[in-house]
């Protein structure tokens, strides 16, 4: 008959195996999945987990890969594949950093129109409601007019520029919002300085009629005739199929 020791010395045994085996598992499956893996294999694995949008493993793995494998013959592919990673987890201002190392690292890749508008597209994505401070927007508005200068024929142009027009109505727009604040407070002199640098410099954008018709609100409010008179002129010119010209010509129709 065996004793209570025994028994006990059996149980702790158990015991202690069963921790082994939990410990074991555990690092087995907290190990990477590139772990024990060559160059090739581990970019293999950040591509495969890229394709299945598994954003963390790729990422994971490519970052291993550039910082282990230094000069792969594969680096500018794992670069490019890491910059869109980033973009597709939503970390955007770590994507155009990427786009930007690759431009950086390999200018002349076949890659770098599409590391050009990853740029452009990232900041895009960064650019806040014009009610906000718009940092990010005039940095999206710059890198895309760079790669619609740069890469000029190409379809990445055409979609910089798409982008370009639509980050310079969004400043254009913040423009507005401020100037009509001031006016609306009958701070008109304040206004007319904001709404003359709208039509002076976003005069291609959505906004710039719109600009043109409360500075001539602005200048009739504080009695200056003249220059009233001359931006209306200015607004009927440039746009004169606009909503504002419209605007405009109803109020002078008007009783």
């Amino acid at each position: 008959m065996k004793g209570p020791k025994n028994v006990a010395d059996r149980i702790i045994t158990t015991v202690l195996g069963v921790m082994l085996l939990v410990v074991v598992v555990s690092a087995c499956r907290s190990a990477p999945p590139y772990q024990g893996l060559d160059a090739d294999g581990v970019f293999e694995v950040g591509a495969q987990a890229f394709e299945e949008e598994d954003w963390d493993d790729a990422r994971d793995a490519l970052e291993h890969f550039l910082t282990t494998h230094a000069g792969h013959g594969r680096s500018a592919e794992a670069r490019m594949l890491l910059a869109r990673t980033y973009f597709e987890r939503g970390d955007h201002l770590s994507a155009a950093d990427e786009f930007q190392r690759f431009l950086q690292l390999h200018p002349s890749h076949g890659l770098a129109p599409e590391a050009s508008l990853g740029i452009c597209r990232s900041y895009v994505e960064l650019a806040p409601h014009p009610q906000r401070d718009q940092q990010y927007t005039e940095r999206a508005r710059d890198a895309c007019r760079n790669t619609r200068n740069e890469f000029e024929g190409m379809n990445v142009a055409e979609e910089a520029e798409e982008l370009r027009a639509r980050m310079t109505n969004r400043l254009a727009e913040r423009e507005y919002q401020i100037g009509r604040f001031y006016q609306r407070r009958g701070a008109h002199d304040s206004a007319i300085l904001i709404f003359q640098d709208l039509v002076d410099f976003f005069p291609e954008s959505d906004w710039a009629p719109r600009g043109f018709l409360a500075l001539y609100r602005s200048y009739r409010a504080i009695r200056w005739d003249e220059e009233a008179e001359e931006v209306r002129d200015r607004l009927l010119f440039l746009y004169p199929d606009s909503e504002a010209a419209q605007e405009l010509r109803a109020e002078d129709d008007g009783p």
